[in-house]
């Protein structure tokens, strides 16, 4: 491992171990010294001062440093009227915050690690910080949700430990090695049945910790139950690093394996996750849960697009960034809902919020916009390379139709919820005027960073940062599993 793999996780693990230990007075300057950590180290590997291992690595580790930034940033101001509502003793508030940056800090290493087996131990970081985080709030639905989050994502863990080492050794590469990295590897004798089940049970289990259906069951009431913050990081990172963890690990056993069957493996979780979506997220009353749909929706499409390859690839990369910024919008704007009306259920009250607040409103619909693909907002132009990608190659022109259609299925019923929240009164207010609500900009100014994102960043990125993204593309055209 190179110094940063070491430094940049282990500093951020260091302003978790002091949010927890010191004062909570001092709480506030800990986590502005963490954002300035976060922010350092994303512009030093700007800057070339340090290297990541490959550009895919670099690539995402950007995306989880700028998400994170925003997420840290919207979470001291909701944190702190969540406590004062709810009346959190002063220790939970700082194990939140120590946990979110551990949470933040595996996230990091997943970009950065070469090993497999320290990319396993790290998701097991992953999963446990996040656990006790979807539980913060110590009731019976939050502890319910974050058991059946532990449960699921934990077995799913020890079948991608034992696929893991099915597949290195039965792809010809030595256990004592475990590294993804080119320069790591020295294969001998080759067990390509073996090598196969391996790389299914790597797929069920990451597949789990992703939320790919049918292993999908712990995501709804986690993404539900947790705080809002939490809920945008699981989201929009989280599930994203462990498909990343599906396609090292396949790149791993595709000399071994006839390409075309992990290929198909992708396709059919990506199917099933659009089919889950499309089934469900039209009857959802709580913005919360209707999102949880959708980024099982959302992460079926980056499954589609590494199992189409090609173009298709590109495109899941690019939406692994424009589902995080549109995912991460939503799920802050769904926090600050529940805080302004006491619910994000458009069934107990959470309605007329365009009117009523206007900025969180707006803000809303801009994520919604964005996030069902349509244009010019930054998920369109991900969800259309991985489109086009499908239909280049003619065996997946059939299941690219069915995404499509699936696709608009998702779309409509989205539409149809929409106006639920944004514009319909709730029955005590049909008969009277309701004035507009304070709307407090400590958590509004982090989701108008994020709009932008969301409006500018699908074709914005790649030019804000072109020689990365070219060496992205290359990297997905030529090393493709």
């Amino acid at each position: 491992m190179s110094a940063a793999m070491i430094w940049v996780p282990a500093g951020l693990t260091g302003f978790a171990l002091l949010a927890y230990i010191l004062p909570q007075r001092l709480l506030p300057t800990v986590v502005k010294l963490a954002m300035a950590f976060l922010l350092m180290t994303l512009v030093t590997q700007w800057m070339g001062s340090w290297q990541a291992p490959d550009a895919l690595a670099s690539w995402f580790f950007r995306i989880i440093a700028v998400i994170a930034t925003t997420i840290i940033w919207y979470s001291e101001p909701y944190i702190r009227r969540e406590a004062e509502h709810k009346h959190w003793p002063s220790a939970r508030v700082k194990a939140y915050f120590a946990l979110l940056l551990l949470f933040v800090a595996s996230l990091l290493a997943v970009s950065l690690w070469t090993s497999f087996l320290f990319l396993w131990v790290d998701m097991e970081f992953v999963t446990l910080s996040s656990v006790f985080l979807v539980g913060m709030e110590i009731d019976g639905r939050s502890l319910e949700a974050a058991w059946r989050f532990l449960i699921v994502t934990e077995s799913g863990g020890l079948i991608a430990l034992l696929g893991t080492v099915i597949a290195v050794t039965a792809s010809g590469h030595s256990l004592a090695v475990w590294g993804f990295h080119p320069a790591l590897r020295y294969p001998s004798e080759v067990h390509t049945h073996w090598a196969l089940a391996g790389a299914y049970m790597i797929l069920m289990g990451y597949g789990a910790k992703a939320g790919l259906a049918p292993f999908h069951t712990w995501l709804p009431d986690a993404h539900s139950e947790a705080p809002a913050p939490i809920s945008a990081l699981l989201s929009a990172i989280k599930l994203a690093s462990a498909a990343l963890l599906i396609y090292r690990s396949f790149e791993m056993v595709s000399s071994a394996v006839p390409a075309v069957f992990l290929h198909d493996g992708m396709i059919v979780l990506g199917l099933l996750s659009l089919v889950i979506a499309a089934g469900f997220v039209a009857f959802q009353t709580d913005l919360k849960r209707m999102w949880a749909y959708s980024s099982i929706e959302h992460i079926g499409l980056i499954s589609l697009g590494m199992g189409f390859g090609g173009i298709a690839l590109v495109g899941a990369m690019l939406h692994i960034w424009t589902h995080a910024a549109g995912k991460t919008l939503l799920f802050q704007n769904s926090g600050t809902i529940r805080l302004l009306y006491g619910t994000s259920d458009g069934s107990a009250g959470a309605r007329d919020i365009l009117a009523r607040t206007p900025w969180t409103g707006g803000l809303l619909a801009v994520g919604a916009a964005g996030i069902v693909g349509l244009p010019p907002f930054s998920p369109f132009w991900s969800e259309w390379l991985i489109v086009a990608g499908g239909f280049s190659v003619p065996q997946y022109r059939l299941f690219t139709v069915i995404a499509v259609a699936l696709l608009v299925v998702i779309f409509i019923g989205i539409a149809r919820r929409m106006p639920v929240w944004l514009f319909r009164p709730g029955p005590a207010e049909r008969n009277q005027v309701v004035g507009r609500m304070a709307e407090p900009w400590g958590l509004i100014l982090p989701s108008l960073l994020l709009a932008v994102f969301v409006l500018a960043g699908g074709i914005g990125a790649p030019l804000v940062a072109p020689h990365l993204w070219h060496a992205v593309v290359h990297e997905a055209m030529s090393h493709s599993f």
